[in-house]
């Protein structure tokens, strides 16, 4: 399978991950009465993090950051079009977002160190 149809399924991958993520996420908030926003946030934002950097078929660091800017841009709109009266006066859970998808970042970061340090020791 050639590294363009790769990336294309990758790509089909994290936004069918990040749909599905979200909504259950969203229906589970709901049913125990938290606050839906943050936490369908925070769990997007790692999902699609971690789904980009492992169905990466190539440069698995690089498409994971990639994914991360991405959401970040879409967790922007989203959060504006989507206010709920709860969330009018504070900008938490755009940033509870933000924090999840940089420390998801982190972990794959430091995961594909000890990736690189085990190919190396071999």
């Amino acid at each position: 399978m050639s590294l363009i149809l790769r990336f294309f399924l990758s790509i089909l991958i994290v936004v069918g991950v990040f749909l599905v993520s979200a909504t259950v996420v969203g229906v589970i908030a709901d049913f125990f009465g938290l606050w839906k926003k943050p936490i369908i946030g925070a769990v997007a934002a790692a999902c699609v993090v971690f789904t980009g950097y492992f169905t990466a078929p190539k440069y698995k660091l690089i498409s994971a950051t990639v994914w991360l800017m991405l959401g970040a841009v879409a967790a922007w709109i989203l959060s504006n079009v989507f206010m709920y009266a709860e969330d009018a006066a504070t900008q938490a859970p755009l940033l509870i977002t933000y924090a999840s998808g940089v420390f998801s970042l982190m972990i794959c970061r430091t995961w594909h160190k000890k990736q690189e340090q085990q190919v190396l020791t071999k």
